[in-house]
């Protein structure tokens, strides 16, 4: 329902808000590199750049995930295994199952809903 109270934002020039469900993502392109350098708790999952600063209690430095922050997470997170080597984790969604590929949305659609994506990953 539209409430029409007066916002003194220019709210009429602004574009329609996307669905809840599906945020627009930022163009911003991050590669590894940019990843591994952000200032900011970053991490990658399917393509998709998010800021996991909020949980940071998880993904900072002596969180049980710390190791997948600042990098390309999709193949740690599709195969449930936070023991991959960088040059495991570059291999991104090569070679995946059907269920690990599954798996991998499941995290992309949480990460969706929870935090914020700040751009789009690139591998180089």
């Amino acid at each position: 329902a539209h409430h029409h109270h007066h916002h003194h934002h220019l709210d009429s020039m602004s574009s329609p808000t996307p669905v809840r469900d599906a945020p627009a993502v930022p163009t911003t392109r991050f590669t590894a590199r940019d990843l591994a350098q952000s200032s900011a708790l970053v991490l990658a999952c399917d393509g998709v750049v998010f800021d996991v600063s909020d949980g940071a209690d998880f993904y900072g430095e002596n969180g049980p995930y710390a190791s997948l922050a600042r990098v390309d997470a999709s193949r740690a997170l599709a195969t449930m295994n936070l023991k991959l080597t960088h040059e495991e984790l570059a291999r991104g969604c090569e070679g995946l199952s059907a269920d690990e590929l599954a798996t991998l949305a499941e995290w992309k659609a949480k990460f969706m809903s929870k935090y914020r994506a700040v751009g789009t990953f690139t591998r180089e």
